[in-house]
């Protein structure tokens, strides 16, 4: 009898580490599956689990007009920012502190953003689409934000969708605004 009892209890406590076993490597296995599927770009999966993370931004358009800042020339940057500290304090500032302490943002974070910088003269004129490159593979872009430096009092700052690949700005006379044209 207690021959019996022992087969059974092997018996037992081996179909419970099987069936753990089983059920780890099933696990490891749709993971695995679900980690080659969002390598797909053309798999749904693919479209939801983008590889630049939280901001899919890689290419600008910039289109000037020729009464832009009453004829005066525009400072303009696209920051890319991978902290989500330095996110909320940039975006409590107006193009004019921004500019104001853009030397002691980029020594205080020097890893935590990517600036993309323009000057633009009042002249009318399309700027073709310039592919934006920043690093996406060791971190993750949280947010874009643009500055402009207008004469004028106004915030001249605007955060860029999330889902923007593409965007074109325009510089009209006293501000600038921004599309995110449909992905093709």
């Amino acid at each position: 009898m207690k021959k019996v009892v022992f087969l059974f209890a092997f018996l037992c406590v081996n179909v419970d580490v099987t069936a753990m076993a089983i059920n780890g490597v099933m696990a490891m296995s749709a993971a695995s599956s679900l980690k080659t599927l969002s390598d797909s770009k053309s798999s749904f999966f693919g479209e939801i689990f983008s590889s630049k993370g939280g901001l899919a931004l890689e290419e600008v358009m910039l289109s000037v007009e020729e009464n832009m800042n009453n004829n005066g020339a525009v400072k303009m940057h696209i920051v890319i920012v991978y902290e989500k500290e330095l996110l909320e304090e940039l975006m409590k500032m107006s193009a004019e502190e921004y500019f104001r302490h853009i030397k002691q943002l980029t020594k205080d974070h020097p890893d935590k953003m990517k600036i993309f910088e323009w000057e633009l003269v009042a002249k009318k004129r399309i700027m073709p689409w310039k592919k934006l490159d920043y690093p996406a593979d060791n971190m993750t872009p949280l947010a874009g934000i643009i500055f402009a430096k207008y004469h004028g009092t106004e915030v001249y700052r605007e955060r860029i969708s999330a889902d923007c690949e593409k965007i074109k700005i325009t510089f009209e006379s006293d501000n600038f605004h921004v599309e995110c044209p449909p992905n093709q």
